[in-house]
């Protein structure tokens, strides 16, 4: 049985990377810092650990087939020690710019002693999540040179070529140009959003200098902010360029921008106190604790005061809230569970667990029932409320296991 181990599992293209191989019939081990937030199936083997940990990279490639190798840095420092420890065939996420030099084109030329295949996109259609905040907020979207001519590509037409390259042989030592189907202008990428989500939207110009900041704030480089404002502006005149790899390999056409918003529409408008419900019920149930963690709002407050001793100590933040659940469920197997609801009224909603827990450490069986009371503001969850209905010797779960 093949086995192949992707890097950046959890990320925009990775995890339709996983997606692509498991529907093969491969086994799939992926390289992740935070297991219990991957939310794959039980099929894929997780290894906890560190791309830029050369040992950590060792034990994840120990005996695979090939790699999918992201490396996420801005920088090669490091890279090469970590390509060392990848087996002989590796797929790299490169960049249409590779050849231009740069992380992309050093990382390629660290790769060249092994069996590789560089899949170089151009600009990714997800970066328009960035705008989100805008359209959620407001009836304005302001970025830096509209104009700009960009093909960008969907994320999961790049997994699509990865897999493929993985799977077959005959990929090795080529290179795969990327793109969308077609040019858009960032103003008509922002007007195919609002029609998306039936939103009238205006588009502003950001000076260069707002437009460097903005990528600043963000934690870019400041190499990178000026470059890409750079970048963004030579498109108006010189828009990027339209390949056919995508059709060519796959034997279907490119997926389009209109398609790309019409799948993410939701990142871009506010949530219903009924849609948050559904989803973060439908994420516990599946086991998606990122996607229940997405529906949290960033200064989230949650109260259990059984967890605490009897305290109504407050757990501010989506971070402290996981490590509080860690910390409950550090001895804990889930053997099921059973959930009730969401019953909702107004801008609240209630949900009803039930678990079947086994203690790892004692040998016990046990069951403990909890009811959580969420609060929607602004199409995310800002207050939770813990009531349980076992003692408080029992306690082990958080509501969002």
């Amino acid at each position: 049985m093949t086995t192949i181990l992707v890097t950046g599992a959890t990320g925009r293209v990775g995890r339709h990377v996983v997606d692509g191989l498991r529907a093969a019939g491969v086994t799939v081990r992926a390289l992740v810092r935070t297991p219990d937030l991957a939310g794959f199936p039980p099929d894929v083997e997780l290894i906890k650990g560190d791309l830029y940990d050369p040992t950590a990279v060792r034990r994840a490639a120990a005996d695979v087939d090939a790699a999918f190798l992201l490396w996420p840095s801005f920088s090669a420092d490091g890279a090469a020690d970590v390509v060392t420890e990848l087996p002989r065939r590796v797929v790299y996420l490169s960049s249409l710019s590779a050849p231009s030099g740069g992380v992309w084109g050093d990382v390629e030329e660290l790769l060249r002693d092994k069996d590789w295949t560089f899949v170089r996109p151009g600009g990714f259609a997800v970066n328009a999540q960035t705008w989100a905040e805008q359209f959620r907020s407001g009836d304005v979207v302001r970025v830096a040179s509209p104009e700009a001519g960009r093909s960008l590509i969907h994320e999961r037409d790049i997994a699509a070529v990865a897999v493929l390259a993985l799977l077959n042989d005959q990929h090795i030592g080529q290179t795969y140009n990327l793109t969308g189907p077609e040019v858009l202008t960032q103003a008509e990428q922002i007007q195919t959003i609002a029609r998306a989500i039936g939103k009238e939207m205006r588009v502003e110009a950001l000076t260069d200098a707002e437009a460097r900041q903005a990528m600043l704030d963000l934690g870019a480089d400041p190499i990178l902010a000026e470059s890409s404002v750079a970048y963004w502006a030579s498109l108006v005149d010189n828009p990027e360029p339209v390949t056919t790899t995508v059709s060519e390999l796959t034997g279907r056409p490119a997926l389009t921008f209109a398609e790309w918003a019409d799948e993410h529409a939701d990142e871009f408008r506010v949530l219903s106190a009924a849609e948050v419900a559904r989803r973060y019920v439908d994420a516990l149930s599946t086991g998606r604790l990122d996607q229940a963690l997405a529906l949290l709002a960033p200064e989230v407050v949650r109260v259990a005061p059984l967890e605490t001793g009897g305290e109504e100590i407050e757990v501010k933040g989506a971070d402290a809230i996981l490590e509080n659940a860690r910390r409950l469920n550090a001895d804990i197997e889930y053997l099921g569970v059973g959930i009730v609801g969401p019953l909702l009224l107004d801008d609240h909603f209630a949900i009803r667990f039930t678990f079947d827990q086994l203690n790892v450490r004692t040998g016990t069986r046990s069951q403990t029932t909890k009811l959580s009371l969420c609060t929607v503001d602004a199409g995310r969850i800002i207050r939770e409320e813990v009531f349980y209905y076992t003692p408080a010797t029992l306690l082990i779960s958080s509501d969002i296991e």
